[in-house]
C-alpha cells in the first residue's frame, strides 16, 4: 500500500497544474474581452460626438443662410462661401477632405466638449423658380405656390470627436425665397 500513495502524489500535483492553466487562461480571456468592450464604448462615444458636433455645424450653416439679406454673401471661398457658377455643368465642388479646415470655412457658434469646434461650408448653387403644379414645394407641402423663385444652398460640415484622428462630414440642402 504504500508504493500506490507514493505513485499518486506526483499525478495530484500534475491535475492541479492543468487546473490552474485552465484558470489563467479563463482571467486572460475575460481581461482581453472587458478590454474589447471598453474600445468599443470608447469608439461609440466618439462617433457620436462627432456627429453631433457635425449637426451643430449644419444649423449653424442654416442660421447664417437664413440671416443672410444677399446672395453676394457666397462670394468668399476663403471663408467657406462659395457660389457655384451656373454655366460649369462639371462642377465638383470643394475638395471636402481637404486636410485644413480652418482657412476655409466657418465656424459654428455652439461650443462643444471636442478637439476643435465644428466648421461648416456653403455652397449657393444658384436660383430655381418652384412648380407651380407639384405637391411638395419649400414653403409648405401639399399646397398649390405661385411659382416663386427660391434660393438654393448645399451646406457641408465637418465634425470631430474628442481626438483628431477622425472626422464625420454631414451634408445637406436648403432652400429660401430669394432675397
Amino acid at each position: 500500500m504504500i508504493s500506490n500513495r507514493q505513485k499518486q502524489q506526483g499525478v495530484a500535483l500534475v491535475v492541479s497544474l492543468i487546473i490552474l492553466v485552465s484558470l489563467t487562461m479563463l482571467g486572460l480571456t475575460s481581461i482581453q474581452r472587458t478590454t474589447t468592450d471598453l474600445a468599443m464604448a470608447g469608439n461609440q462615444r466618439e462617433t457620436g460626438l462627432m456627429f453631433q458636433a457635425a449637426e451643430v455645424g449644419l444649423s449653424s450653416a442654416e442660421t447664417f443662410i437664413g440671416n443672410s439679406t444677399t446672395n453676394a454673401d457666397f462670394n468668399n471661398a476663403g471663408l467657406g462661401l462659395i457660389t457655384v457658377p451656373d454655366d460649369n455643368p462639371a462642377y465638383n465642388g470643394p475638395d471636402y477632405f481637404r486636410p485644413n479646415w480652418n482657412t476655409s470655412s466657418q465656424q459654428a457658434s455652439t461650443a462643444l466638449d471636442a478637439w476643435e469646434q465644428p466648421r461648416y461650408m456653403i455652397e449657393y448653387l444658384g436660383d430655381r423658380s418652384q412648380n407651380p403644379l407639384a405637391g411638395v414645394n419649400i414653403g409648405s407641402y401639399g399646397t398649390i405656390q405661385s411659382g416663386d423663385i427660391v434660393s438654393i444652398y448645399r451646406s457641408t460640415s465637418r465634425g470631430v470627436g474628442l481626438t483628431v484622428n477622425s472626422f464625420r462630414y454631414v451634408q445637406s440642402y436648403f432652400g429660401k425665397d430669394k432675397p
